[in-house]
């Protein structure tokens, strides 16, 4: 085997993934990048150079706001939601590790992840059903006035928010549980002997030896939040009612693969971009500093 050939083997072997990161990833990001700035419809031949006035058009757009806001709002209400709860729910089944229901509790909380988002949409579109839903017999039956639940303008985005809650929370719960397992053992029965009650035990021990884990749940927990509201508002809500419960997503995917304007629906991806790339730095400068590894 030859010099020259012995210098291309590591590239043989990397070039299929460059290649297809190149391809996936970063071909769709330049080429939104470049018709973020034309005015095109996918049907039509013509493709006209408009300069920032796909921006202008955007940002002007009273829908947009609102997908902007409500996605605000979405983070606000999921993120400590998925991040925390899954949490609770990981110490509770680590306390009973050696209970022989352990795999049982874990498996049923970690079903509805594997759902997929059409059923789990059209499941709970039965329970909210301002009709003859289980929430609302429920309700008369407790004596409560029915409720529009997911077509209710006040309601619309909780709704969302609890679907997506329950259809996304185990994978973070089995983070949390395979941190907590990776504890050290001496160090719970080192603090037990120096008389650390529980409580002082997992704030000063355990989390702190999972910040490595709790900083990697917190920044794929962002991106899952953008990525996930999407399929429940389509399927349970369609964005309504007056588009309470859209998303800058949502919004996205309405602009570029409903009425075909892909140049706006391309301004609104370079927003998306700018936005996630700016939180996730920001992740990084602030939380980072606070992992402690080994």
């Amino acid at each position: 085997m030859s010099s020259r050939f012995r210098l291309l083997v590591p590239y043989l072997f990397v070039g299929p993934a460059v290649l297809s990161v190149a391809i996936f990833l970063y071909g769709p990001l330049v080429a939104s990048a470049l018709l973020s700035v034309f005015d095109w419809n996918l049907l039509s031949s013509d493709l006209s150079f408009v300069g920032a006035k796909n921006y202008a058009t955007v940002f002007s757009n009273v829908d947009f706001r609102t997908a902007a806001w409500n996605t605000v709002l979405y983070c606000i209400i999921l993120i400590p939601a998925q991040i925390i709860l899954p949490l609770l729910l990981a110490l509770m089944i680590h306390s009973v590790r050696k209970s022989p229901l352990q795999g049982l509790y874990r498996g049923s909380l970690f079903l509805p992840t594997i759902v997929a988002y059409s059923v789990a949409g059209v499941a709970w579109s039965w329970l909210f059903n301002p009709v003859n839903g289980l929430f609302n017999e429920i309700f008369g039956y407790l004596g409560f006035p029915p409720s529009r639940w997911h077509t209710d303008p006040n309601l619309a985005l909780l709704c969302v928010c609890l679907v997506t809650f329950w259809k996304t929370f185990g994978l973070n719960m089995l983070l949390w549980l395979a941190a907590l397992a990776n504890l050290p053992h001496e160090l719970r029965e080192a603090s037990q002997l120096d008389g650390a009650s529980p409580r002082r035990h997992f704030f000063t021990i355990s989390l702190p030896l999972m910040t490595p884990t709790a900083f990697f749940i917190s920044v794929t927990t962002f991106f899952h939040v953008l990525d996930d509201i999407v399929g429940v508002i389509d399927v349970l809500t369609h964005g309504g009612p007056a588009g309470r419960s859209s998303s800058l997503l949502y919004f996205l995917w309405q602009q570029g693969l409903r009425f075909f304007q892909f140049g706006p629906a391309s301004a609104v991806a370079m927003v998306v971009i700018v936005m996630v790339l700016l939180v996730t730095w920001l992740q990084f400068r602030v939380a980072e500093k606070r992992v402690h590894y080994g």
